[in-house]
């Protein structure tokens, strides 16, 4: 089971709840003050649509190179992620690994490369990228 996203503030059964009110006719707004959230939020849970968009203009983001905390919130996720499931750290090892520009690895956790990336393309070490469990 991977760590607990802390971003989203809703649960499914929110997810749920908010669906019907708007099938049962009450605006975003109304919706987002009943569970907490604000009206764009609920707009976001509620219309797949709204949510493809908005996730397309936050992929554009653009980050500074060297943003300390960034970094240091993504480490901090990363490890709780690797102690959720440990085989995604030898993931992170073996595409760093993959990844090197400096030189040409040959082995990565005493594996030969050749066979870490076999192991990468079979897909043992994926897991879910489901952002609310349904």
């Amino acid at each position: 089971m991977p760590a607990r996203d802390r971003r989203y503030k809703v649960t499914p059964k929110i997810i749920q709840s908010m669906k019907e009110m708007r099938t049962a006719g009450y605006s975003y707004r109304i919706i987002g003050e009943f569970h907490g959230v604000s009206g764009a939020t609920a707009l976001y849970w509620i219309d797949d649509s709204q949510r493809a968009k908005q996730r397309a203009k936050n992929a554009k983001r653009k980050y500074a190179p060297g943003d300390k905390e960034r970094i240091q919130r993504d480490m901090q996720k990363r490890r709780s992620n690797w102690n959720a499931d440990p085989e995604m750290q030898l993931r992170h090892t073996i595409q760093s690994a993959q990844d090197e520009k400096r030189s040409k690895r040959k082995t990565v956790q005493g594996m030969k490369m050749p066979e870490a990336k076999k192991l990468l393309k079979s897909g043992k070490l994926q897991r879910k990228n489901a952002k609310m469990e349904e």
